[in-house]
């Protein structure tokens, strides 16, 4: 579109005012507006005609998407009017996730507003094009379920072309969003699939850190590329891919050490000491769940690292440690009974339903089927249906339901996660829990005819889709 001058933008703005007054007065809904600002104005692009149908400044259209990133848990974009005018006249794509969110503030269509049709993102709710509705949208998981989080990197990069390739303060907001977002919808998606989400966000990080930066500003960066790589970490020990979570976890203690951050290092040797349980390395787990614990500075946090590296490993020992596992179980609720801000969600959190979780699979190490039973069906009770953290409760069940030799219904509660979780969603911690399971019930001899349909189930199981794609190292040398 040619560019026009000033004069001529004010002569549309108001020419377009009066017809949407006129439509008003007619009853027109906020379509027909729209439609008939087009027809008569054909300098003016739809997306424009749209927010002028309604009245709107720009900064009033941007205080709406605002509001539509708050009511989702996220910070708002780095969106200005300067970058919505660019949108509006052409000079600038919008990006697929930002159409499907301009689709469900102005209630309409791609098409009708002239924007690329694939709006994967941001649904509208039924009422499209009848008037202006509070602001509403829904996930729509498409494309294995990525298109979810796409909208949280779609808006740090708008913030990167804000503020500059170095990144600035607005960026530095959008990071921050972005590690809360990750961590606090970690059970949402599969683990693959967050995990190319993160690894694509943090690649933005080190992008940004080969470029100049004031000092306060770099060590921001790292510390936010610190969690970005606990994240990662995390996510590749769910699939089972050991190797990478060590790398990802001995990143990011060594970006929490270089700034000098003790919850980022406190919990990454938790983690790592949950990786060496998982590998049966039971003393390796003690001693980085004793080092953890000198940098945890909250009940919360410690109550964390006795369930995820002592309680366990303790455990695994046998019925020979059961006092060592009582012992750490009690500080364990203790710890958690004190912590003044309670149950903290998200995997950087902790929260009753994982320590509930933790507690039951130790009794049932130190053979106390009815405890474990006791305890997991409390966990289960703190989380939705269909979650990770409801699927590991229900295992443990059929595992402490196996242990009282009640085969058929250890059986059916295993059944029951396969029935309501996707195969690719199943974490490796859950595939582990039904392998074991499996090896309890094939040990009985003949557990029955449902057993026997889990084992068939469980072998056909489809491996874990890994992460596809690795990324520099923000390892303290940019």
């Amino acid at each position: 579109m040619a560019a026009l001058s000033r004069a001529r933008r004010a002569e549309l703005l108001r020419a377009a005012g009066d017809i949407r007054r006129r439509g008003q007065r007619a009853g027109w809904m906020v379509d027909q507006i729209a439609h008939a600002i087009c027809a008569a104005l054909p300098q003016v692009a739809p997306l424009e005609a749209w927010r002028l149908a309604y009245g709107w400044s720009r900064p009033q259209a941007i205080n709406s998407i605002a509001a539509l990133y708050v009511e989702q848990d996220l910070a708002p974009p780095a969106l200005n009017s300067a970058m919505l005018c660019r949108w509006e006249h052409g000079t600038i794509a919008v990006g697929p996730e930002y159409a499907g969110l301009l689709c469900t503030l102005y209630g309409t269509t791609a098409d009708k507003l002239g924007l690329p049709k694939r709006t994967s993102m941001m649904l509208l709710q039924p009422g499209a094009g009848s008037g202006y509705r509070a602001p509403h949208w829904r996930h729509a998981m498409t494309d294995d379920q990525s298109a979810a989080l796409t909208v949280v990197g779609e808006s740090v990069q708008l913030a990167v072309e804000t503020d500059g390739p170095a990144g600035g303060p607005a960026t530095r907001d959008a990071l921050e969003a972005a590690v809360r977002y990750y961590a606090l919808r970690y059970s949402s998606f599969p683990p693959a699939v967050l995990a190319a989400e993160v690894h694509r966000t943090r690649t933005l990080i080190t992008q940004m850190l080969r470029r100049p930066q004031a000092d306060a500003d770099r060590a921001e960066l790292r510390r936010l590329a610190g969690w970005m790589s606990a994240l990662v970490g995390n996510t590749a020990f769910h699939l089972a891919d050991y190797a990478a979570a060590q790398i990802h976890f001995a990143t990011a203690a060594r970006l929490g050490a270089t700034v000098d951050d003790h919850d980022l290092i406190c919990w990454t040797l938790g983690a790592h000491a949950m990786t060496a349980y998982t590998q049966d390395r039971y003393q390796d787990a003690l001693d980085l769940a004793g080092e953890a614990l000198e940098y945890a500075a909250t009940p919360l946090r410690r109550a964390q690292i006795i369930a995820w590296g002592q309680l366990r490993a303790t455990a695994a020992f046998g019925p020979s440690r059961r006092s060592d596992a009582a012992r750490l179980t009690g500080r364990a609720q203790d710890e958690m009974a004190a912590d003044p801000r309670g149950d903290q969600p998200g995997r950087f959190g902790f929260d009753a339903a994982e320590l509930l979780l933790h507690l039951g699979e130790a009794a049932l190490l130190v053979g106390d089927p009815v405890q474990a039973l006791a305890h997991a069906r409390a966990s289960q009770d703190h989380i939705p249906h269909g979650r990770p953290g409801w699927a590991a409760a229900l295992l443990l069940q059929a595992r402490a339901e196996a242990a009282r030799r009640r085969w058929a219904d250890a059986a059916a509660l295993a059944s029951q996660v396969l029935d309501t979780i996707p195969a690719q969603s199943l974490r490796e911690t859950a595939r582990m829990r039904l392998r074991a399971l499996d090896r309890e019930l094939t040990a009985a001899g003949d557990p029955g005819r449902e057993a026997r349909a889990l084992h068939d189930r469980i072998a056909a199981l489809p491996r874990l889709a890994g992460i596809s794609q690795s990324s520099d190292e923000p390892n303290g040398t940019v």
